[in-house]
């Protein structure tokens, strides 16, 4: 195999009865034919590996039942880092070979149900909703999470950097999975701010288990490493993303009578180059807002932020690695921002981007290694 010659040891490990979470080695897997693996920021993530239908371990494994770690390892640098850690789900049996999935612990928070007609008025998201709503995950009986600990939880802040946003009087939840309903009030802590606000489950164990946390502005700034092409970049995709560029954008606001009024912001220098490409949008939220003297006036400035991201081209880029120059977790992790620097043809990007993603896969073609990268929200 070329270089780096990296190697997965997939180990699956006995389920407590009590926190449904792993306890003792129960065995390793040696002869898998493929290994897959992902991991994403706020999203679940997933992982396989194949086995010929012979394979003895293939009666041993027990769905649900046993938990799966997958450890990557480098003998050419010396280099390993557990790279996926979850719950063995459903094997799909051929004539030659069963395929064996896993899911990580944060998917199943879709196993998790949030409360009939939960009411959070004038609430912090984070310690007055999200501390709760975790905390009947972890408690309810024979839950899911009993193994894993309360990490980090914080207050999402306004587009001040200041100020801790609140629910209105009316915030509730009626019957969510607990996913959506974070992934929710993670999408309300981002909303009109530059914070990166996030949540998970870890897929490391920092004190011996693995940790829940909701985080107001993860990741930092890569030094020392960038993604290039030419260079430790194989291959990419990339969309410059003018078709969907909107300069011109309307939806309907409150006034401060009570009554509706249409509101329309435009950028006109965009338009000016492009032309004028009006669409319209709805207001989803107006936390995270801050200063505003009036709710017409948030709604103005909300408007206002929505024109500026439209006229941004595109946001996302998948990347293929060269996995020997960038090996997984190995002084970056998810929620980081590292310099993408590519010259190619007609593309050139040279822009700081947020790495939201990772992918790996070892079958007999080698290790190929994806990131999906997106750049920062705007200001």
């Amino acid at each position: 195999m070329s270089v780096p010659n990296p190697r997965f040891v997939i180990e699956y490990l006995t389920n407590n009865s009590s926190t449904f979470g792993p306890s003792t080695l129960d065995g390793v897997i040696v002869t898998a034919a493929k290994v897959g693996w992902s991991w994403y920021s706020r999203y679940p993530a997933s992982a396989f590996f194949t086995l010929r239908q012979d394979d003895a371990q293939n009666l041993r494994l027990l769905p649900l039942r046993h938990h799966i770690r997958i450890t990557y390892i480098n003998d050419a640098t010396g280099y390993s880092v557990e790279v996926f850690n979850g719950r063995l789900n459903d094997p799909d049996s051929s004539v030659d070979d069963v395929i064996w999935s896993v899911f990580n612990y944060q998917a199943e928070l879709s196993l998790s149900r949030t409360a009939y007609r939960s009411l959070y008025p004038n609430k912090l998201v984070g310690t007055e909703i999200v501390t709760p709503e975790w905390a009947l995950a972890k408690g309810a009986a024979y839950s899911l999470f009993g193994h894993v600990t309360t990490g980090t939880i914080e207050d999402p802040l306004g587009s001040d950097g200041t100020t801790k946003i609140k629910t209105d009087t009316r915030f509730g939840v009626v019957d969510v999975p607990r996913l959506m309903f974070f992934f929710d009030l993670c999408e309300i802590g981002r909303a009109n701010t530059t914070n990166n606000v996030t949540f998970g489950i870890t897929r490391t164990r920092p004190g011996g288990s693995h940790q829940f946390n909701f985080l107001k502005n993860a990741g930092s700034a890569i030094t020392g490493q960038r993604l290039t092409f030419p260079g430790n970049i194989r291959d990419y995709r990339f969309l410059p993303g003018y078709g969907n560029l909107r300069n011109d954008l309307a939806t309907i606001g409150t006034t401060t009578a009570g009554g509706a009024a249409e509101i329309v912001k435009t950028d006109e220098a965009n338009a000016a180059i492009y032309g004028r490409r009006q669409d319209v949008f709805t207001i989803k939220t107006m936390s995270g807002l801050a200063g505003a003297a009036t709710e017409f006036d948030a709604q103005n400035a909300i408007t206002s932020r929505a024109v500026r991201e439209a006229t941004n081209l595109q946001r996302d880029l998948s990347i293929d690695v060269r996995p020997d120059a960038f090996e997984p977790f190995n002084g970056w992790d998810l929620e980081d921002t590292i310099r993408v620097q590519i010259a190619r043809g007609r593309d050139y990007i040279d822009a700081d981007y947020r790495i939201v993603g990772v992918r790996g896969q070892l079958d007999e073609q080698g290790y190929r290694q994806n990131l999906i990268v997106t750049l920062p929200t705007a200001a």
